[in-house]
């Protein structure tokens, strides 16, 4: 079952009397510049992380050791971005962090709900706006930092189209249209209707229960091996209707409209994607040489003893 935050339990293995001078969950554990979390911080952060794992996986010491690592990088990171932007006079407006709040409020059904969503979490709502804000700025920082991204030049993306190819491959795949009804009698009732000659399109408007129901039926292009029940597909021809098919979903009534063979997208079609691709890697490598080049100069201390010696007891619910 899950482990709750409330009932994660931390320990110290630790005998030294100078570790209770300042009391251990005021000690600084990690410093970044002047920016701090302490031994009481870092335990919260942990419990936060491990509240979803089963018992357990929550006291699994490679599990801790990674979790325990990736609070230190991450805090790192925020640290050095917060630094950045004021160094920069990149700041977050109060009433873009408002709109934000309000936007994601507004995806929940009510204020309670939206109160649970983070409590369930084990966070305070000021907790929850502060980690919305620090997503935020991070966010603007790599704006920032990405507008000095190169634009990939033409024969970049034709090399890497080249040499890259199989990225680019298509599965055989086949168009369908159907009819999801929850009873094999439904499905038999539209069968019928089918045979009289009303439209799948209407019928799947007016009765199916898929997504794509509102939409006539049209599934778009599914690959082949990708779906059991769309299997036959690709052994029929064209225009041609299924039998009444079982799944997991209820019955299905599907009609193959297109087919198309398996194929490799010429270089026209995929640029974009190889733009985008492209685009990424760049990114990405801009994104680490800033982050080094932040690192060598920020002053980080990191009390690796307490990390280490910041023991998880585990109390199930």
């Amino acid at each position: 079952m899950p482990v709750r935050f409330a009932m994660l339990l931390f320990t110290l293995a630790l005998t030294s009397c100078d570790w209770l001078r300042p009391p251990l969950g005021q000690k600084a554990i990690l410093d970044v510049n002047g920016r701090q979390m302490n031994g009481q911080q870092y335990a919260q952060e942990l419990a936060h992380r491990l509240k979803d794992h089963d018992v357990l996986a929550a006291k699994d010491p490679k599990l801790v050791k990674v979790i325990k690592a990736k609070i230190v990088e991450d805090f790192i990171v925020q640290a050095l971005i917060e630094a950045w932007a004021k160094d920069n006079g990149i700041m977050l407006k109060a009433e873009d962090v408002e709109a934000q709040v309000q936007q994601i409020q507004k995806s929940y059904p009510d204020d309670l709900a939206f109160q649970q969503a983070f409590a369930e979490e084990g966070l305070t709502f000021s907790q929850w706006r502060e980690r919305l804000q620090g997503s935020l700025l991070q966010k603007l920082v790599m704006q920032k930092i990405f507008e000095a991204t190169e634009e990939p030049k033409e024969q970049e993306l034709q090399d890497f189209y080249d040499n890259n190819k199989a990225q680019f491959s298509e599965k055989e795949s086949a168009q369908i249209r159907q009819i999801l009804v929850e009873t094999e009698s439904d499905a038999k009732i539209m069968e019928s209707e089918l045979k009289k000659g009303t439209s799948m399109t209407a019928l799947a408007k007016k009765y199916s229960i898929s997504p794509e129901g509102p939409r006539g039926g049209n599934v778009g292009w599914i690959e082949k091996g990708l779906s059991d029940v769309f299997e036959p597909a690709f052994h029929m021809k064209v225009g041609r209707r299924s039998p009444i098919l079982k799944s997991a979903f209820g019955y299905h009534i599907f009609e193959l409209v297109s087919r198309r063979p398996s194929r490799v997208r010429g270089y026209a079609e995929s640029k974009t994607e190889v733009r985008r691709i492209l685009m990424e890697k760049n990114e990405q490598s801009l994104y680490l040489a800033w982050l080094e080049q932040q690192t060598r100069k920020a002053r980080v201390y990191k009390d690796q003893a307490f990390i280490d010696a910041l023991k998880v007891e585990t109390k199930a619910q």
